[in-house]
């Protein structure tokens, strides 16, 4: 099986209907806008209020700056991507760079989440047990 991005024939990947491009480079926009502004309304939250500077919320800021830099590092480089009719138009550095980072991104996202689930469950086990 041949990898597209690697492929002599590109013309496979480049008769996609300019509606269907459209569509999908709207769509990420509507990601990247979002997930930058939103998880910076909620980091800049998160700094302010006083009352949030506690555990759960550190968690919640780190996983609102890991997507902010996903959003803002990663999906460009995939809008661009599908602007130019799906074809990377990249070097396999910049290639392996990108994808390097949304993996981290994403493992990231899932070990805090496992870990801020276990410190809940070691939690409840250490000081609600206790008074049973």
């Amino acid at each position: 099986m041949a990898n597209y991005s690697h492929a002599g024939d590109h013309t496979i990947l480049q008769n996609v209907s300019p509606l269907a491009t459209f569509l999908k480079l709207t769509s990420l926009g509507f990601i990247i806008g979002v997930g930058v502004v939103g998880n910076l309304l909620i980091s800049i939250l998160l700094v302010k209020d006083k009352s949030l500077h506690r555990a759960p919320y550190y968690f919640l800021l780190d996983l609102c700056a890991s997507d902010i830099l996903r959003s803002a590092i990663c999906f460009p480089f995939v809008f661009t991507s599908v602007k130019n009719g799906s074809v990377l138009t990249y070097s396999i550095l910049t290639c392996k760079v990108i994808a390097f980072l949304g993996v981290l991104s994403c493992f990231h996202t899932a070990f805090m989440l496992f870990y801020f689930f276990f410190s809940l469950n070691l939690f409840f086990f250490c000081c609600c047990y206790a008074y049973l």
